[in-house]
């Protein structure tokens, strides 16, 4: 026994207490027996963690989050719908035209400029996009009646904004820079001083107009025949629209086969954002997608809703090409599920109202006809009452721009304007006992449709056909 506790006081003062000569040979033991019970312990400890961490990513990867499955479910069905991207931007010559036809229209409006801030504007005229940051420091753009090209930026800015790729005519560019001492406008007079009359961009902010009137130029708002030189489009404008838009109908086709009963309405804007970032214009994106009755709410309702049997699928979502936008809507159902008679009753109502709709978008048709137009169908069903927004709206560098087909509209279309056509019907599950439903619905189908010589060409290439071929 002696024997025994010298060998383990020599060994402990070895590896444990070397350097303490006074340590009982019995509490040795004791440290020893918790130091080896407490390795023991740790190494348990991890070998669990392990374990349960390798279950995890197993897990992860044989039972994908439902965005991701999605994603990859609608991405095999859509990537070979990629080429139809495949459309040049708009080139130089293009934008010397834009600005030959903005000085022409100058001069017959008796103005000296025409005057912009970063806007669609800006973009459709010299590929100065909208995404360039405003500040309380003016930069304008200015086009003047000669086709002349110049713009107004604060001294410390210049090098910046000359690096952007703006488009301007042979005879160069005029920069205008102010100092911060400097009031912007009164430097613009006195290096411009022929500029008496201009008119104002619809986007530019009420602190340009006032400062500009405050140095002494009279100021006009942007006219109407200046309006509809960006709102009828090109050859080139057109095909971009119909690539991107086009597109984004495939893109809700293929979501449509592989969206299921239980996916949240956050996962199908997920992978609606993956697939158009996977396809390369992922950067305009936007999305709605709604279920049942959160789509009462033609914008949206509450978040973290899931797919239930008996549910339509509203999904309204669009992206950019070259700038140019989509802007496209289905009501639909996955393959295998259903919804009452009843609520198909109401998708087939939705449809003949965007046909009506459809039949009325051509040249010189007023933009409040087309809309009473669309309203007949949902009237004559009971549900006038439920479809509370306009027909539609202008689609180009902007997703929402002019024409608006509401009631009051009475502009006439133009060939080459393009404007969707969405009607819906909506009935919150507060409203629904009003309609003989006990759970609320929103229905809407929505395309871009291009005024042609031929009457109304959907950009999407076709509209629904059911709820289960979009």
């Amino acid at each position: 026994m002696a024997d025994k506790l010298r060998r383990e006081h020599v060994w402990s003062r070895m590896f444990l207490f070397r350097d303490n000569d006074y340590l009982n040979p019995f509490t040795a033991k004791f440290i020893l027996q918790a130091w080896f019970a407490s390795a023991s312990f740790l190494l348990v400890l991890m070998s669990l963690t392990w374990l349960s961490s390798s279950q995890l990513f197993s897990g992860l990867r044989t039972n994908p989050l439902p965005a991701v499955s999605l994603e990859v479910c609608a991405w095999s069905i859509l990537q070979p719908h990629v080429s139809l991207l495949d459309v040049p931007p708009i080139g130089r010559s293009e934008f010397l035209s834009r600005q030959a036809t903005l000085a022409n229209a100058l001069r017959e409006a008796g103005v000296d400029a025409f005057v912009a801030e970063p806007s669609a504007s800006t973009a459709y005229y010299a590929n100065i996009s909208s995404s360039f940051g405003l500040s309380e420091r003016p930069f304008l753009v200015i086009i003047d009646k000669e086709r002349r090209f110049s713009y107004l930026v604060p001294r410390f800015e210049a090098g910046r904004i000359a690096n952007l790729e703006m488009v301007y005519g042979d005879d160069g560019k005029r920069v205008v820079e102010w100092r911060e001492e400097e009031s912007p406008y009164e430097v613009l007079v006195r290096e411009m001083a022929w500029l008496g009359k201009v008119m104002l961009d619809e986007h530019a902010r009420f602190m340009i107009a006032t400062g500009l009137r405050g140095a002494g130029i009279e100021v006009v708002p942007m006219s109407a025949e200046v309006q509809a030189l960006r709102s009828v489009k090109t050859a080139a404008e057109v095909a971009i629209l119909k690539a991107i838009n086009s597109f984004t109908l495939e893109l809700v086709r293929s979501l449509q086969k592989c969206i299921r009963l239980g996916v949240t309405q956050e996962a199908v804007v997920a992978a609606g954002h993956s697939l158009f970032t996977r396809a390369g214009v992922g950067a305009g994106f936007w999305s709605i997608a709604l279920f049942g009755d959160q789509a009462a709410y033609p914008h949206g309702g509450k978040f973290g809703k899931t797919l239930e049997a008996g549910e339509f699928v509203l999904i309204d979502i669009g992206s950019t090409l070259h700038g140019y936008g989509s802007d496209v809507t289905r009501t639909i159902l996955p393959d295998g599920a259903s919804v009452s008679e009843e609520l198909m009753n109401i998708w087939r109502t939705v449809h003949a109202a965007q046909e009506a709709g459809f039949s009325h978008m051509q040249a010189n048709e007023t933009c409040a006809d087309v809309d009473a137009a669309s309203r007949v169908p949902i009237e004559d069903a009971g549900y006038g009452a439920f479809y509370t927004h306009r027909l539609g709206h202008g689609l180009g560098l902007e997703v929402h721009e002019h024409p608006y087909l509401n009631g009051a509209n009475k502009e006439k279309l133009k060939l080459g304007e393009v404007a969707t056509n969405e009607p819906g019907i909506y009935v919150t599950t507060e409203q629904a006992k009003q309609v003989g439903k006990d759970v609320g619905f929103g229905v809407r189908l929505e395309d871009p449709i291009l005024m042609s010589e031929n009457g109304g060409e959907p950009m999407t290439g076709h509209r629904a056909r059911s709820p289960y071929d979009p």
